[in-house]
């Protein structure tokens, strides 16, 4: 996105867009190229308190001489994208996505190269690409919007773009003009960033080299706590639904849950040795069930109100011991995790791993695997699972792997539902947004950062790709 003095030129093509677009088309041309709480003790809960849930689905180790897929041909891979920005001149590691209805498209993104970007995409031009003012002096980790927290007061609750990096530097801008806001003081580093569901106003920061988590009262620049108490590096970490506690998952292997107004680690989850290396919120009928992902295969539900570890999900099963296997690296860790909506399931849960295996969970019925999505090509090369994102209204899950593909996958059968590829190198992040979800779907416009120093923006209209998907696979039984 630009400034106000730098908006998008428009030209003679703007009026063939708006005959030939449809209110739910975001992108225009192809691409450029731009210049309440109570101090009480922690309590522990035990591994013993858990069900684990282990499905033999014939999952097999990597040969020994398999390696990590990436296309051999970068100039062989089809390029499905709506756009792509080269504004990073190093890999692209987050990016995060706000669309305004059809009319215009919020890319914020940071990469290897130290900086951060505000892009702004506007039907009827190629993207156009702010460089954001902050010199960083390491790689910028994560970036986030506030805008689906603020209210209609915008005094109160400003929309804001958070930015951080590993040299600890945590900035704010304004998401509309790109104009920097403030910079917060906090950790060496920062791996995360979380903002409060209630106005958006308070932002959790996480760090893997101390291990704690900050919180600030953005208005004021204020650090309001600073959670101490894991043995490891914070990997993730996120505020429940209802705004009331503050969560983070280790490499130490706990979820601590924290009391926002007392800085007091109320519970603690340990899972086990493995480290953790994902997290999210919001599941179960009543949003309380929080999901991570581990090292060591598995996927482990917890219950924030009862202090009960709901399930361990074994995502991938180890082969039985084989002495000349002893040194081979098995592609067991759970990458990504996520609930899927009220309106589809609350019990339904998505794990994504190394192996890149996707897994459809049912928790109200003992944590049984559903479904196993499996590309197939998976046999030899398909990339692990970085991120899935779940349709708000839909069981479809939107995958990012490190193969450099996007892949769609209908979570009632199993089936892949559309491929999207233009990447020549491994993706990093993944984000998604949706355009009238409510109508046959809607939308989806996919945005992707990859090791290839890019950023591809994908529309895939869902009704078209269900109905393909449907023809497909008739055609294949036929």
């Amino acid at each position: 996105m630009n400034d106000t003095n730098q908006n998008p030129h428009t030209n003679s093509q703007d009026d063939e867009y708006a005959q030939n677009s449809t209110a739910s088309s975001i992108i225009g041309l192809e691409e450029e190229q731009p210049n309440e709480d109570m101090e009480e003790p922690a309590v522990f809960v035990d591994m013993q308190d858990a069900v684990e849930v282990e499905v033999n689905d014939d999952d097999v180790p990597m040969d020994e001489d398999q390696e990590e897929a990436a296309p051999s041909d970068a100039t062989s891979v089809q390029d499905m994208s709506k756009a792509k920005v080269e504004s990073h001149t190093g890999p692209v590691y987050s990016v995060a996505a706000h669309n305004y209805d059809s009319t215009k498209l919020l890319i914020l993104s940071g990469g290897g190269d130290d900086k951060s970007f505000l892009h702004q995409v506007v039907p009827g031009n190629a993207p156009s690409t702010l460089l954001l003012a902050h010199a960083h002096s390491d790689t910028v980790s994560c970036v986030a919007f506030n805008n689906r927290y603020v209210s209609d007061d915008l005094s109160k609750t400003p929309k804001l773009a958070a930015v951080g990096g590993y040299d600890g530097a945590i900035v704010l801008y304004d998401p509309d003009t790109g104009s920097k806001l403030k910079e917060l003081e906090g950790p060496s580093d920062v791996e995360w960033l979380c903002f409060h569901p209630k106005g958006g106003s308070v932002l959790l920061a996480g760090s893997v080299s101390d291990g704690t988590i900050w919180m600030y009262h953005i208005p004021t620049s204020k650090c309001l706590q600073v959670f101490v108490g894991h043995e490891s590096g914070v990997t993730a970490g996120s505020f429940t639904p209802d705004g009331r506690w503050a969560l983070s998952a280790s490499s130490d292997g706990t979820i601590r849950v924290w009391a926002p107004r007392t800085g007091v680690s109320k519970h603690v989850f340990q899972l086990g040795n493995a480290g953790l290396t994902s997290l999210e919120v919001n599941g179960g009928s009543d949003g309380q069930l929080v999901v991570v992902g581990a090292e060591d295969g598995q996927a482990h539900v917890c219950h924030v109100g009862t202090k009960k570890v709901v399930a361990s999900l074994r995502h991938f099963e180890p082969p039985l011991s084989n002495d000349k296997d002893e040194d081979l690296e098995l592609p067991m860790s759970v990458e990504a995790v996520g609930f899927a909506s009220a309106a589809v399931n609350p019990n339904w849960l998505a794990t994504g791993g190394v192996d890149g295996v996707l897994k459809i969970w049912d928790l109200a019925n003992d944590g049984q695997c559903r479904q196993v999505c499996r590309p197939a090509e998976a046999d030899s090369d398909a990339g692990g699972i970085t991120r899935l994102k779940w349709h708000p209204t839909l069981p479809l899950v939107f995958t990012s792997s490190s193969d450099g593909i996007v892949r769609v996958w209908d979570a009632r059968n199993g089936s892949l539902v559309k491929t999207l590829t233009g990447h020549a190198d491994m993706i990093n992040d993944l984000d998604v947004c949706f355009i009238e979800p409510e109508n046959q779907g809607g939308t989806a416009v996919i945005v992707s950062g990859s090791d290839d120093k890019t950023i591809r923006i994908f529309e895939m209209n869902v009704s078209d790709a269900l109905l393909e998907a449907t023809q497909r696979a008739a055609n294949g039984s036929s």
